[in-house]
């Protein structure tokens, strides 16, 4: 096994991957050895949906909330994953609006790995139930986004807000 010199410093991607393989996470596990029988295969339920909001990126996330405190609910040990927020969103933004920050994974990309491609990682790790995303898409990105969905057999909502 390689291991990069010390005087390279990772990335948030690079330590979210290492730190959920040497976990042995068993949701992972789980999903390889017995499928989950709560996902639909039809292409009516893709996995991928997109909702577009308008107006101050305040009054849009408080909209938002009462969605991610129903999703913050969904039982099982899988994440809400946000990738990407609005820098409003922090856990001290989820507390206030009476979300758990502990089932919650606040994401950002940078420079290294662009947006759509640690999507695509995440949707396709599985660790999570839901992924909710502030990204621009193309149909392509839609399509590549909804079979990593598939894979790790979650849900992606892509937000896009002005």
């Amino acid at each position: 096994m390689q291991y990069r010199a010390p005087q390279q410093s990772l990335t948030q991607a690079d330590l979210f991957h290492n730190a959920l393989m040497a976990s042995g996470y068993p949701a992972r596990r789980q999903a390889v050895t017995k499928p989950r029988l709560t996902m639909a295969t039809s292409a009516k339920d893709s996995g991928y949906s997109e909702m577009a909001l308008s107006g101050q990126p305040e009054q849009c996330l408080q909209w938002l909330a009462p969605v991610l405190r129903d999703l913050t609910n969904t039982p099982g040990d899988r994440w809400l994953t946000l990738l990407n927020p609005p820098q409003l969103v922090s856990h001290a933004w989820l507390r206030a609006t009476g979300l758990d920050p502990q089932r919650i994974l606040i994401v950002r990309s940078n420079g290294r790995m662009q947006g759509q491609q640690l999507c695509q990682e995440l949707l396709s790790l599985g660790c999570s139930h839901t992924v909710i995303s502030w990204l621009t898409t193309d149909t392509d990105a839609r399509a590549r986004l909804e079979q990593a969905a598939r894979q790790g057999q979650c849900k992606s909502l892509n937000i896009r807000m002005p």
